[in-house]
């Protein structure tokens, strides 16, 4: 059941990664440093580095500057460009980190698979939604959209760590999510 529910976690941790990169690494930092994780989630050996002051403070900086830059429309088409390369590989250490205290081959397989199955269409889909919403709104929607994944990327981790059974739920949305924008994707493309 643990590995079922870090699994879980897993998924939610790649998606939060597929809207904010270092959000996921942060908060695992902080939650870990302060022994927040409970007794169902623990940070693999191989990542306990993720807890010391300079990837704190570092992953932390990074989520601030994001999370503002985010707010500015023209500047958040631009950073989620650069962001394409870089958020793929957040969700993977994210899940890595989370797994790997479990099984370090379930990890990293599951890092990888999820980076690629939950952050990457997350991202796209956080993309779509924004030039969307540039488009309808001038871009005066972008920041509400964005100040709302904000919370809801934080609500998602904190919730899915601190109450283990949200990362079920979580988890669950995720992946629900995904597969319908999968699924829309794949509609679009054939309607062409």
């Amino acid at each position: 059941m643990v590995i079922l529910v870090s699994l879980f976690l897993g998924t939610t941790l790649a998606a939060v990664a597929g809207l904010r990169a270092f959000m996921p690494l942060f908060l695992i930092g902080v939650l870990g440093r302060a022994d927040l994780l409970g007794p169902v989630f623990s940070i693999g050996e191989s990542f306990t580095w993720l807890t010391s002051d300079l990837a704190i403070l570092t992953f932390g900086s990074a989520t601030v500057v994001e999370v503002v830059v985010d707010k500015f429309p023209g500047a958040d088409t631009l950073l989620d460009t650069v962001m394409t390369f870089v958020r793929p590989g957040a969700g993977a250490v994210s899940v890595f980190a989370v797994l790997s205290s479990q099984d370090p081959t379930l990890g990293y397989v599951a890092g990888f698979v999820l980076a690629a199955g939950a952050t990457i269409p997350v991202h796209l889909g956080k993309g779509l939604l924004r030039l969307g919403s540039h488009a309808a709104t001038a871009g005066v929607g972008s920041p509400v959209l964005s100040m709302a994944e904000d919370a809801g990327s934080a609500g998602a981790i904190i919730l899915s760590i601190l109450v283990p059974i949200l990362a079920l739920f979580f988890g669950l949305v995720s992946l629900i999510l995904i597969a319908r924008l999968v699924a829309k994707i794949r509609r679009r493309r054939a309607a062409t």
